[in-house]
């Protein structure tokens, strides 16, 4: 079953192919009958077109979505950041397939068993098969295909090879569905031959122009008077500008679990105490992994390059197996011991060939790179050899050289052997990159350098102090359960108050790790006078270091925003206004009779600007920002003649057009210019047909009930 393995080897390119299509065989007849996903409203994580979605019924798509991905990448288990994506795949997967579906049944899009036959072995073989059977040439090996799926017809249910091929071949229809409702959506697109010429011919003609411009912000604020009626007239006529989506505010407080004097205290006499053993000790790389924090560092210093001034001074004075310590730093309590001296450059020059391993097989390529240090052994060119043999082809091309490189820059069992090598010598050593043939060409000039054996203990925490913050956080939240002596106990007690901003799917808050328990407890809560209880009806979250007590202090739901969240936005939309009718009839009167743009600017005390090479579908002003208007105005103004005033978003302007050109418009400059409009339009008819079905099926999503 050598296909079968190369599909498995291609787990990566098969994920991406198959991407929202991925588990869609196994929903069946219960996405089709709403009946098993009706269940109690505790289990509902969502709802879509008016079908309720149980828990279960994702759960069990998402753990086989699980087995799936372990056997195509070989896998035992699945990183958490991994399982984060895996989830949403399969819930963008759901909300597809309930949305499209319907689509498909009403418009009779479907795919025939002939057309799979010809999408998977016949004459328009989809792009994912080919991939997979593709020989040398590049052509698709159709007796290997149908060889393949006769074995799998043989092959009992529930195989892994099974599995693979049925996500497969539900990913290359789904796509087939998809891609035939996009075409039908992009053929009813139609552009008007005279619309696209209008379009074109106002984008040709480019105009420079004068213009002076008075702000807003030259009247005050404070002379603009705004009833309460006005607010509310304004709200009622404006409701699609305030629309919001859903959030929530916390406001908590974090008792911090921090190391006390006597934690120092007891951190650096376990460090005293070690000193002796530390001392007499002869293997110090095996004491201080056993008993230091810290993995013992292999990095040889020179003078100087320690940062700790008392340690560089004892590593360059003390005698090997000298002990310096204990010293803090870094938060740590450490001693250090002088393990080795040498004479070492600071740089070297290199070459080297690199044997990755097949299939996770090092000793098969260890055994390859030994084969080649006898062949160097023997005469042979290390060039030459590398450009043959070596997997590290950026390299390779230069006859291995990787130039001049100083300590600490290359992997360690990579720099250990070209620092510890002689000139010119030979060396095979393993890293995680595979085998490397080492060969040191050149080395700068050899100076003294020190290895020091470093044990260090961090100072935490005992258990005692982190019990003391804890029963802080505990009495806090006891006496403190409704919002309003929240409030008070924080004052009074000269707490620091937090805010946190919310979304269902906030994963984190910063500061707090692994916070996500907050944010579910925030959203199964919609009592903002009481404190919120986790999920094991504790006042007390604990997050890392930190005990947590929240309380929500704001709900917006999706929707119109209430009209007292918005007056203060309402209040500046009504003085801008305002301030734009009395500059506007200011400029109209200043402006009566007027023979030039420039004595407009004298009575009105305003500096007479300049722009150039502007069209109708240019997208802001050069010096005066984004103004649609004006510029619309602009595209359309006879030359020589003033403008009326022109309410723009930072003031009022008036301009005269300059100069003018257009560019020739072509039955070909149209035919073109159609075309790029199609294509963008094209472009976004995937997602935007999708995007208003979604919408119109209100998609509730619950899932943060849950995880």
């Amino acid at each position: 079953m050598a296909t079968l393995q190369k599909i498995r080897n291609r787990g990566v390119f098969i994920g991406i192919i198959i991407g929202g299509a991925l588990l869609a065989f196994i929903a069946g007849d219960a996405l089709k009958s709403g009946g098993s996903l009706l269940a109690n409203s505790r289990n509902e994580m969502a709802e879509i077109a008016g079908e309720s979605i149980n828990i279960r019924d994702f759960q069990e798509r998402f753990n086989h979505s699980q087995e799936i991905n372990k056997l195509m990448s070989g896998q035992s288990s699945i990183p958490s950041e991994q399982i984060e994506r895996l989830r949403e795949q399969v819930w963008q997967q759901m909300v597809q397939e309930f949305v499209m579906n319907r689509e498909y049944d009403e418009l009779g899009i479907s795919i025939s068993s002939e057309e799979l036959f010809d999408m998977v072995q016949g004459r328009n073989i989809d792009p994912t098969i080919r991939q997979l059977f593709q020989n040398e040439n590049g052509l698709v090996d159709k007796d290997q295909v149908v060889a393949t799926l006769k074995q799998l017809i043989a092959a009992p249910n529930g195989t892994p090879q099974k599995a693979y091929w049925l996500n497969i071949e539900e990913a290359i229809i789904t796509q087939r569905n998809l891609a035939k409702y996009n075409t039908l959506v992009q053929k009813g697109l139609y552009m008007p031959n005279a619309l696209v010429k209008d379009m074109a011919v106002k984008g040709s003609k480019k105009v420079d122009f004068n213009y002076i411009v008075k702000s807003y912000n030259l009247i005050s604020d404070s002379t603009i008077n705004v009833s309460e009626s006005e607010i509310r007239d304004y709200y009622s006529k404006h409701e699609d500008l305030f629309k919001q989506t859903e959030s929530r505010k916390i406001d908590y407080v974090s008792f911090d679990v921090e190391p006390s004097t006597e934690d120092y205290k007891a951190t650096e006499k376990w460090v005293v105490d070690l000193k002796e053993d530390f001392t007499e000790e002869s293997n110090n790389v095996q004491f201080v992994e056993l008993n230091g924090d810290s993995d013992f560092n292999t990095y040889f210093f020179r003078q100087d390059e320690l940062t700790n001034p008392e340690v560089n001074a004892f590593a360059f004075t003390a005698n090997k197996g000298d002990v310096f310590g204990p010293y803090f730093e870094n938060e740590m309590y450490k001693m250090a011991k002088l393990n080795e001296v040498k004479m070492l450059p600071d740089s070297v020059k290199a070459r080297h060939i690199l044997i990755r391993p097949i299939n996770g097989d090092f000793k098969s390529a260890e055994a390859k790179a030994d084969s080649l240090k006898a062949l160097l052994a023997k005469g042979y060119a290390f060039a030459d050899l590398a450009k043959d043999n070596s997997s590290d082809q950026g390299s390779a091309v230069n006859g291995g050289d990787l130039g001049w490189f100083t300590q600490g820059k290359m992997v360690q069992p990579f720099n250990d052997a070209a620092f510890s090598s002689n000139k010119n010598e030979v060396k095979v050593v393993l890293t995680q990159f595979g085998a490397h043939v080492i060969q040191v060409t050149n080395m700068s000039k050899a100076v003294k350098k020190v290895q020091l054996a470093i044990v260090d203990r961090k100072v935490e925490a005992s258990q005692e102090t982190t019990q003391l913050a804890y029963a802080k956080a505990r009495s806090f939240a006891g006496n403190n359960l409704e919002a309003t002596s929240f409030a008070k106990a924080i004052t009074a007690e000269n707490l620091n108050r937090r805010t946190a901003n919310l979304k269902k799917e906030t994963k984190l808050i910063p500061g707090l790790e692994n916070s996500r328990d907050l944010v579910r407890a925030a959203y199964n809560s919609d009592d903002m006078e009481s404190i919120l209880l986790s999920n094991d009806n504790s006042a007390v979250f604990e997050f890392g270091n930190k005990f947590v007590v929240a309380i929500i202090s704001d709900i917006k739901e999706e929707g119109i925003a209430p009209i007292q969240d918005k007056v203060s936005e309402i209040k500046r939309a009504i003085r801008k206004d305002k301030k734009a009718e009395l500059i506007i009839a200011e400029m109209a009167k200043n402006s009566e009779g007027a023979q030039s743009l420039l004595s407009v600017a004298q009575k009105e005390n305003l500096e007479v600007k300049n722009a150039s090479g502007i069209s109708f579908q240019s997208f802001q002003i050069p010096g005066a920002g984004i103004e649609p208007k004006v510029i619309s105005t602009a595209s359309m103004l006879v030359k020589g003649n003033i403008s009326s005033p022109i309410k723009g978003n930072q003031g009022v302007y008036m301009l005269v057009i300059t100069n003018e050109n257009s560019d020739e418009v072509s039955d070909i400059t149209v035919k073109a210019f159609k075309t790029r409009l199609e294509q963008g339009y094209q472009y976004r008819t995937n997602y935007q047909a999708f995007q208003a079905l979604k919408d119109n099926a209100n998609v509730i999503d619950k899932r943060y009930k849950f995880y």
